[in-house]
């Protein structure tokens, strides 16, 4: 089944690997991405870990799945980290975000954006954050969708964590989404901010 989540994610973390590279993970426990030891449990919070996914040999460009279920309610998360462009800023990379959702889906709509803190609450405006209502699949079902992007750019930009989720509009999981955010082991290594080269995200009316 296509979410959401997942097309945005292959559209911008491996748009040029090629197929052969690309894998599921069979594992068991806990993963670490080796380079930036950013860890995947497999549960955070009340989500439980789908699946893990590599989209290049060596391991750097990955994303992690997860279900986040309240009563008969559903979100799907999808957690990445890849290797950043050095030519490209943090706002850049979003914008390619923000497009791939309005090209991808039908009556898109920016209900707000902005600036984001690290989700260790040591950097602010480490990152980027967009709310969308929009119509798309979901559990089999083409229905009205909230979704969610985030964009964290630490490390001078060495390395972009990504972070997407959808549920169905009469559904809230804006907090449980950050809350699982913030429920993530971040490494010293992703919890150092980015340069301070693009002016702060307006927030859409």
């Amino acid at each position: 089944m296509k979410q959401l989540w997942l097309a945005i994610g292959v559209a911008l973390a491996c748009a040029a690997s090629p197929a052969a590279a690309q894998r599921d993970l069979r594992v068991e426990g806990a993963w670490t991405h080796t380079a930036t030891g950013l860890v995947f449990p497999e549960r955070i919070g009340g989500a439980a870990r789908t699946r893990i996914h590599e989209y290049d040999a060596e391991g750097a460009d990955v994303s992690a799945g997860y279900a986040l279920r309240q009563g008969d309610q559903v979100a799907f998360i999808t957690l990445y980290v890849y290797p950043a462009t050095p030519e490209r800023s943090c706002a850049a990379n979003f914008e390619e975000m923000e497009k791939s959702v309005a090209q991808s889906y039908t009556d898109v709509q920016v209900t707000e954006s902005g600036r984001w803190p690290s989700p260790s609450g040591h950097n602010a405006d480490s990152g980027y954050h967009a709310r969308f209502a929009l119509t798309g699949p979901l559990e089999g079902k083409e229905q009205p969708l909230t979704s969610e992007s985030y964009l964290f750019c630490p490390a001078g930009n060495a390395w972009l964590v990504a972070a997407r989720a959808s549920w169905a509009r009469d559904a809230d999981f804006s907090q449980a989404f950050a809350d699982l955010l913030h429920g993530l082991q971040w490494p010293e290594k992703l919890d150092t901010p980015a340069p301070a080269t693009a002016p702060a995200a307006q927030t859409a009316n």
